[in-house]
């Protein structure tokens, strides 16, 4: 019995299996060896012109290099999953994996796609661009793969072998892509940048455990946050090849947006009014400048986040929530991670934006999830601060 069919009850008849695999064209390019093999490696038959791919304990796989050139390359993304496993799978479990890869490929590409941005034009740089560069970037393979495999786990829930293929490519991506990032160049920088994104999303789409703060953790910063934010200081030395590349669009939106929330407003939101009243607050207690100083700073592009919110709404509930992540200032999250509770009601107001992100499979629930866990580490004076942000998102009950 396959690997998948042992641990996951990933199940299907001999005859159902041959009809996906004659779909996808399956048989045009494959064919097994009764040959044993002693690792997991790959390795040419330059007279045939196959690429062989054998595992532990199990006959070879050999594919023909005359296939398409994906095809290919997905076969060594599949390779690496097995190897990083470290599991023994046998022929029938290594084509299960290849055609499991495939189908979070394919379902990447036509729907997990348009689940990322709202906006046509974004939506069919996910599409295109974006697979487009992971077939020259392994680690932005990786992280759709895992993406997507989390996506069918959220339509699929019952199906959790999902999971733990979203985690070895993860995995995987995080490893490879993570060694590039204090490299980046004018020519990978366009992969690492959506390296750092999906990572960004992933995280979120992750299955979540009550402790969970998103952003910070027990020792400090979370990984993905230090990461995220690290990215986008490091690609400012590549922003002309950024704009003029796969993601450009992206970018000048971005940079549009960075321009809108610097505009003056004569007619502020409901959420900037409540904001400068916690800032008051905050001022009347707080009586060391250099904390006070961090929290208005955190306030402030708090406050910026909310009124480009409110000027332009369309599509960029997500874009102005995570803007304000990547430039709060990193004293505020060391406090956040102390769980000061003037800290704590800041983050308040921003699970209302993040609220905004609740109708995304992604973000759904997060900023319930989060405002519960305020409301619970805040005292009962410091939970009269934050009245206004728990009418907006509602908390759990115990």
């Amino acid at each position: 019995m396959s690997i998948m069919e042992e641990n996951h009850g990933f199940m299907a008849s001999e005859r159902k299996w041959e009809m996906i695999l004659k779909e996808w064209e399956f048989f045009k390019y494959t064919k097994k060896k009764p040959i044993k093999a002693a690792e997991v490696t790959s390795s040419k038959d330059e007279k045939h012109e196959n690429v062989r791919y054998h595992s532990p304990q199990s006959d070879y796989l050999t594919i023909s290099t005359k296939a398409p050139e994906e095809d290919s390359f997905l076969l060594e993304i599949t390779n690496n999953a097995i190897a990083e496993a470290g599991s023994k799978p046998s022929p029938e479990s290594i084509n299960r994996l290849i055609l499991l890869d495939r189908e979070l490929f394919n379902n990447f590409c036509t729907k997990t796609c348009y689940t990322l941005q709202s906006d046509p034009v974004h939506q069919s740089i996910w599409r295109i661009n974006v697979p487009q560069l992971a077939f020259s970037f392994d680690f932005v393979m990786h992280g759709i793969l895992a993406l997507s495999a989390l996506h069918l786990a959220y339509l699929y829930p019952k199906k959790d072998f999902y999971v733990s293929r979203a985690q070895i490519h993860h995995q995987i991506s995080l490893h490879r892509g993570g060694k590039l990032l204090p490299h980046m160049t004018q020519e990978n920088c366009s992969g690492l940048c959506i390296f750092s994104i999906l990572v960004a999303i992933y995280t979120l789409a992750s299955p979540r455990k009550p402790e969970d703060f998103l952003l910070v953790g027990e020792t400090g910063i979370a990984p993905w946050l230090l990461m995220f934010r690290g990215t986008h200081v490091i690609m400012e030395s590549s922003l002309a090849a950024l704009i003029s590349g796969p993601l450009g669009p992206m970018y000048q939106d971005g940079f549009r947006r960075v321009q809108l929330r610097e505009l003056p407003t004569n007619k502020p939101s409901t959420g900037e009014e409540q904001l400068n009243v916690l800032r008051h607050l905050i001022a009347e207690t707080i009586p060391d400048r250099t904390t006070f100083d961090i929290y208005v700073k955190a306030i402030e592009e708090l406050r910026k986040s909310f009124m480009a919110f409110n000027l332009y709404k369309y599509n960029h509930g997500a874009t102005d929530a995570i803007m304000w992540v990547h430039r709060v200032p990193e004293k505020y999250l060391l406090l956040l991670r102390d769980r000061e509770q003037e800290s704590l009601c800041i983050f308040a107001f921003f699970c209302v934006l993040l609220d905004q992100m609740n109708s995304i499979w992604w973000g759904e629930g997060w900023s319930t999830h989060l405002m519960t866990q305020i409301h619970l580490l805040l005292n009962e004076e410091h939970r009269q601060w934050i009245w206004w942000p728990v009418r907006q998102v509602p908390i759990l009950s115990n």
